[in-house]
């Protein structure tokens, strides 16, 4: 019995630890993909580099077949980055081809082209495209490509398809051409494997694909090939109900994606939805927002399409989250308030406790005193009366001193100026007069005093503010100061003072300089004018 027990108790914490060692995993793989997506532009900065080399070299191609491997090698690195670019470049493959004699230039320009207005949802095109070539015209090295394609436009149309019928006919033409992809790719090819598990997730066997993938990803690096085969692990995984294995391999394979930067992805806007599900509204709408924006410049249509679908379900719950957010700290703000108040009346309370208890005790000593004998309390008092009369014409002349020192004071300062005046000296007279230093130094550190207690309810307004002019007229406080005039006037403008009337006043300038100050801020905006003061409003 107690062995059973034992055995019992040895299962359920391997079944623990697995979990916690997937959960682990996944939050690992969930840290580097944010740490990925933050890193994003310097990844396209690479891209661009790339794509500039190959330009570079057109220049110095000497023969049309190099210009047209030149270009495609350029259409690859544009179809699924910016499919516009990518079309453009089908277009200048296709005037070459008048002088190059080989059919299988015209067929390779026509399989690109099917590619590209596939990504772009233009998918009656493309399957038009297709059905220009018959198989017994493609030539061997185009076959897998030709094969790919085909299933890749079925696949797209099953997504979109208007009836089960026609959704089923879809899926069936993708399997064909998926077997006739199997067919032609070497079995040692990796994409052999990927394409195999895809054929067996297709007919239900998600366990069978995930045997077949899991040891190559275990030990895979490139990113090229991590891109589609993590997403098809994480299909299977997602098809036998283990959603932190299908999270984490979706979250690899968007990884790869944004280090190649591709923008034609599925990885991370499905990553966002488990994740809504799942409760992380914070990642699941920087994730969507990503692939909505790397979407709409790559001009893939389904995949805008698909995300539009998603995103304002994810968009409502993040602002309502955030909004929840703000109103308990403003609650827990009120509360830290009400609390200093109560504690500041408690201690006034006791401190006036403690002043009676005080005169209490002087009155017990002074009657205890008198009630020794008659006489020495009948002394007691006449001496008190002594004191307090003598205290009393004490406090009167020192009163009486103290306001004639000030006034002999208020006299020397007239004097000082009357003799200034008398000797002519009006030129000091009026540099004493209308000497500013005073006043300037107050304002400064009383700007001084906002800057800090305004940054301090705002840590991140700079950087929010900036966040909404265009790079080139960004605002940087320059060392020694923490808020410039415009920012003050837009700090002021986030704390509900919208009347330049009233910022001229707090500020000390004119309602003209303050307009002109707001005008000319507004103009860097890349936010429409009307708009940017109410997205300034809402910073923090």
């Amino acid at each position: 019995m107690q062995r059973d027990l034992r055995i019992c108790l040895y299962i359920i914490l391997c079944v623990c630890c697995a979990g916690g060692v997937q959960a682990g995993g996944r939050r690992d793989a969930l840290r580097t993909l944010d740490d990925v997506i933050r890193r994003r532009a310097a990844f396209q900065a690479d891209k661009e580099r790339t794509i500039d080399s190959l330009r570079r070299r057109l220049y110095s191609a000497h023969t049309d077949a190099a210009r047209f491997d030149l270009y495609s090698r350029l259409y690859e690195a544009y179809v699924a980055y910016q499919t516009d670019s990518a079309l453009k470049l089908i277009h200048e493959k296709e005037r070459l081809l008048p002088r190059l004699a080989e059919p299988r230039f015209r067929i390779d320009a026509r399989l690109n082209r099917a590619g590209a207005l596939t990504i772009a949802g233009m998918y009656k095109e493309a399957l038009e495209v297709l059905q220009e070539t018959t198989r017994s015209d493609i030539p061997p090295d185009l076959l897998q490509a030709y094969f790919h394609h085909f299933r890749t436009l079925y696949g797209h149309m099953a997504g979109y398809a208007l009836t089960p019928d026609e959704r089923r006919e879809y899926l069936l033409r993708a399997d064909r051409y998926r077997d006739s992809l199997l067919s032609v790719i070497p079995p040692a090819d990796v994409n052999h494997r990927i394409i195999r598990a895809d054929q067996l997730i297709a007919r239900g066997r998600p366990a069978e694909a995930v045997r077949l993938l899991q040891p190559v990803a275990d030990t895979c690096s490139q990113s090229v090939v991590m891109r589609f085969l993590a997403y098809t692990l994480a299909d299977a995984y997602g098809r036998l109900g283990d959603r932190e294995r299908q999270k984490r391999y979706l979250a690899l394979s968007a990884e790869a994606d944004l280090r190649l930067s591709v923008r034609e992805y599925i990885s991370l806007r499905q990553l966002a939805f488990l994740l809504y599900e799942d409760g992380d509204i914070d990642r699941a709408y920087d994730y969507m927002k990503c692939a909505l924006e790397d979407a709409g410049a790559c001009n893939a249509r389904a995949r805008i399409v698909e995300a539009a679908e998603i995103y304002p379900v994810i968009d409502r719950a993040y602002r309502i989250r955030s909004d929840r957010k703000q109103r308990t700290i403003v609650g827990l703000l009120l509360g830290s308030v009400l609390l200093a108040a109560s504690l500041v009346l408690s201690l006034l309370h006791v401190y006036r406790q403690m002043q009676r208890l005080r005169q209490a005790r002087r009155a017990l000593s002074d009657a205890n005193a008198r009630l020794q004998t008659a006489n020495d309390a009948l002394s007691d008092v006449n001496r008190t009366l002594f004191e307090a009369n003598a205290i009393k014409e004490e406090y009167i002349a020192q009163y009486i001193n103290r306001c004639s020192v000030y006034i002999d004071k208020l006299d020397h300062y007239r004097r000082r100026l009357m003799k200034l005046a008398q000797s002519g000296r009006t030129d000091e007279l009026l540099r004493t007069v209308r000497s500013t230093e005073l006043i300037a130094d107050e304002r400064r550190e009383f700007y001084a005093e906002f800057d800090r207690t305004f940054l301090g309810l705002f840590p991140h307004f700079v950087e929010e503010f900036n966040a909404l002019l265009h790079p080139a007229d960004r605002i940087t406080p320059k060392a020694g100061e923490r808020l410039t005039t415009e920012l003050r006037i837009f700090a002021l403008i986030r704390l509900g003072i919208t009347d330049s009337a009233r910022i001229a006043e707090f500020l000390g300038y004119s309602v003209t300089t303050i307009y002109n100050y707001r005008s000319k801020t507004r103009g860097k905006s890349t936010l429409d004018r009307d708009a940017f003061e109410s997205a300034v409003m809402r910073i923090g």
